[in-house]
């Protein structure tokens, strides 16, 4: 039987960068750990067992390379992907193809530190959801992190950032993605939800660019602000928090 998911997967980084969605990583090692990596991330141990799920063609792989993580593995589906991944990535980074919920099936409990699954949970089934991420807890090591990214519904813009892609089958906002996550096991207490606010900086050589980070700050604010004021106007509650275009959670085991 044709499998449409197989070919549109297959087709996946060819499709964004058809629209100009190209990655690179930035060569600057303060720009790569300001704009690449989440805040905490030197908070974890250089040892530390990471998963990157659903990792596509290896750039946060690569990024955890630069800053001298070594224990990397990455899950993909997409052999296209892959290919792409292997080129960019050492050899000492364990690549896997093969569907996300057949990995998880096969690894053992408490085998990863930290686990990235960015910009996947949308394609999947609702079906799926909760079973994946009961996987992933049980897979997570005591005291772990799963760091989650997911389009947001919430925002204005929703409809577009969820029918951008036409693989985008679930929907989210924080307070659904709070209802699976705590199904599946973390508890509330230990959900949050990392602030997306433009990180500033000085820069005596480049002052353009602080500059720039500024008044992309200031959008992020005036962003914030407009949405606060229609959700008050239609008197909806509960009232959402975030009004970036993606939501990104931290989960502790």
């Amino acid at each position: 039987m044709y499998d449409p998911d197989k070919e549109l997967f297959e087709n996946y980084a060819r499709h964004y960068e058809s629209m100009g969605v190209i990655e690179r990583l930035p060569a600057d090692m303060q720009k790569l750990k300001r704009d690449r990596l989440p805040r905490w991330i030197d908070t974890i141990p250089r040892n530390a067992r990471i998963l990157d799920a659903g990792c596509g063609q290896g750039h946060l792989l690569a990024a955890l390379l630069r800053v001298d993580f070594e224990d990397l593995t990455g899950v993909d589906l997409s052999s296209s992907q892959l290919r792409v991944a292997r080129q960019l990535l050492s050899p000492s980074v364990v690549l896997r193809q093969v569907a996300i919920q057949d990995f998880l099936r096969e690894t053992a409990d408490s085998s990863f530190d930290l686990i990235f699954f960015n910009d996947i949970l949308e394609h999947l089934p609702r079906d799926h959801i909760i079973e994946v991420l009961r996987h992933f807890h049980r897979v997570l090591a005591p005291s772990g992190r799963i760091s989650l990214r997911v389009p947001n519904s919430a925002i204005l813009i929703g409809a577009y950032v969820q029918t951008i892609d036409f693989t985008h089958i679930t929907h989210f906002t924080e307070f659904s993605i709070l209802q699976v996550l705590e199904t599946a096991g973390f508890e509330v207490q230990r959900i949050a939800f990392d602030q997306q606010a433009p990180r500033l900086f000085w820069s005596w050589s480049k002052p353009h660019r602080a500059l720039f980070r500024l008044l992309n700050r200031c959008r992020w604010h005036i962003n914030n602000t407009v949405h606060g004021v229609v959700y008050t106007l239609i008197d909806m509650r509960p009232r959402p928090r975030v009004f970036d275009a993606n939501l990104v959670v931290t989960a502790r085991k």
